[in-house]
């Protein structure tokens, strides 16, 4: 149960609901996590301490499970809908959503040695990009990386991805539905130049980026293309919206302990 607590970050959404007095919470699982859709349910209703708060688990979503699945939560009276996995962080129109993205394990010794054999292969900078479930381990790696790059004289330039946020509240930005759509259509059009643009915006003298829930700033006189991307997570949807929208870059992909360049 305490791996459960600390996967699923059952204290940091107790206290997100308590905070607001949601009463009626719908609890959103991919089907890969539907396993522990029980256990999360029974250690947030019990970290909760009853207090009246009735929690519905979601499955089966309207849309692709990486939305929030405001259709499904509205037939329930939902308040809040707790989205837990894999997101594209798609703003939601009527509800509130919490986003709980796991702890997946992380080798940080392997893949900051990884990070810094693509390094060495390729003169260009490189962006860190990650699954979000794997945003957690980003402190460590920055640390371990940065000791490593003290004793190996390691000049080249190593950026990171940030998260974009972990609650998000209704606005009036098209759905989730309608924004994955657009951005499937985008890319199954090749018109990835306009939707690359819509993942960018001008801030003074920064670019900034932001794609399936991570954000990140380069200067208006760099372009992105010119940069490496290392990409940390598996081999999945996450990963392929990055490869296709910036599909002029180089691209380093850790999966274990190993790394690759294409």
């Amino acid at each position: 149960m305490d791996n459960i607590s600390s996967r699923y970050e059952i204290p940091r959404t107790a206290e997100f609901l308590r905070g607001r007095a949601y009463t009626r919470v719908a609890l959103q699982f991919p089907d890969e996590l539907l396993k522990d859709a029980a256990p999360v349910a029974r250690a947030l209703r019990r970290e909760l301490g009853g207090g009246g708060t009735k929690l519905f688990v979601m499955a089966d979503t309207a849309y692709n499970s990486c939305c929030v699945d405001e259709v499904g939560a509205s037939a329930i009276d939902a308040q809040c809908v707790v989205h837990y996995g894999h997101s594209c962080m798609s703003p939601t129109s009527n509800l509130p959503a919490f986003f709980v993205f796991g702890k997946a394990p992380l080798d940080v010794g392997a893949c900051c040695r990884s990070l810094l054999d693509c390094s060495r292969e390729s003169n260009k900078p490189i962006l860190v990009l990650c699954g979000l479930e794997y945003a957690h381990a980003l402190d460590d790696l920055k640390g371990a990386a940065a000791e490593l790059c003290k004793s190996d004289s390691c000049n080249h330039e190593i950026q990171y991805a940030d998260v974009m946020c972990s609650e998000m509240s209704p606005s009036s930005s098209p759905t989730a539905e309608e924004q994955c759509r657009q951005s499937n259509e985008s890319t199954h059009n090749d018109d990835l130049a306009n939707f690359v643009n819509s993942c960018c915006n001008v801030e003074g003298s920064m670019r900034k980026y932001n794609l399936g829930g991570l954000t990140w700033s380069i200067s208006i006189d760099d372009k992105i293309d010119d940069y490496l991307l290392y990409w940390i997570g598996q081999d999945n949807s996450a990963f392929a919206n990055v490869a296709l929208t910036f599909n002029k870059c180089d691209i380093g992909l850790f999966l274990s302990s190993t790394c690759s360049i294409f």
